[in-house]
């Protein structure tokens, strides 16, 4: 049975995620293990409260989350349980990950503010830190199913395409089809397209629908949304690169742009994956 990890801190948008990851969980027979990390608020770091206080806070936090957690298996008829951390998101979230066999995790995104367009937030932390795929919900959508998948790339420097294997699952858990979309700012042969993407490496293409598409635009994250919604796909699919100091100087990761700007779920994969 695989493991979906939702990380939820009650809001909205991660209420809503928890509901989407049930509603997959339902539909695939998966586990969901709900994820919290508890913080302490400044106030009583200030008051120097006593270890009964953040003794009680903590078998509060365990009862929310027990109580979700009970509540979705039975309203969704899923397997569910729950995590509770505290200390680095980071850290904690690939611990809960390691200890519950996680095989990927869910988010739910806000809508983007100028804080987050700054500085960022946990989810374009956790795409470029977490080594599982991450699934990012926008906060307006419900789960109506996974049919048309999109996988959008426009490069594939130092790209390794184990990558692959995570979007094969999701095709045939949720009989999906996908579109492999390349969308680059120099013209490219197919052939060597079809050579990067390799999709059949290991599979049998005749199991799955599949199509390719190609097109050359400097404008890729625009060329990337109007596919979604000429496609009406249910799910993009994108492989963020790593960039060092310098090249980070110069470029913006485009998953985490189309994580602010997607109107649909993305699913993030990271390169090197296990």
């Amino acid at each position: 049975m695989k493991t979906i990890i939702v990380c939820t801190d009650f809001s909205q948008e991660a209420e809503n995620a928890t509901h989407y990851a049930a509603s997959m969980a339902k539909e695939t027979q998966y586990k969901i293990v709900l994820f919290n990390l508890q913080s302490v608020s400044i106030h009583a770091l200030n008051a120097q409260a006593s270890a009964d206080f953040f003794y009680a806070q903590t078998l509060k936090n365990q009862k929310m989350l027990s109580d979700k957690a009970s509540e979705l298996g039975g309203l969704y008829s899923i397997d569910t349980g729950f995590y509770l951390a505290s200390g680095n998101f980071i850290e904690e979230l690939n611990l809960c990950i390691q200890n519950t066999n996680g095989d990927f995790v869910v988010m739910g995104m806000a809508e983007k503010t100028l804080e987050q367009k700054l500085l960022g937030n946990t989810v374009t932390t956790a795409i470029h830190q977490i080594k599982k795929p991450i699934l990012i919900v926008p906060n307006h959508i419900e789960y109506t199913g996974i049919r048309k998948i999109l996988f959008a790339y426009d490069t594939h420097k130092s790209m390794t395409w184990s990558a692959m294997n995570n979007i094969y699952e999701f095709i045939n858990a949720f009989n999906s089809e996908i579109e492999v979309f390349n969308v680059s700012e120099k013209i490219r042969d197919f052939t060597e397209v079809i050579h990067d993407a390799d999709l059949n490496s290991g599979y049998d293409l005749n199991d799955i629908k599949y199509n390719f598409k190609m097109i050359q635009s400097v404008e890729v994250v625009k060329a990337i949304e109007e596919e979604v919604k000429l496609t009406n796909s249910d799910l993009l699919t994108m492989v963020p690169q790593k960039y060092n100091f310098l090249e980070s100087l110069f470029h913006r990761s485009k998953t985490a742009i189309m994580a602010y700007k997607n109107k649909i779920p993305l699913l993030s994969i990271p390169l090197n994956i296990d």
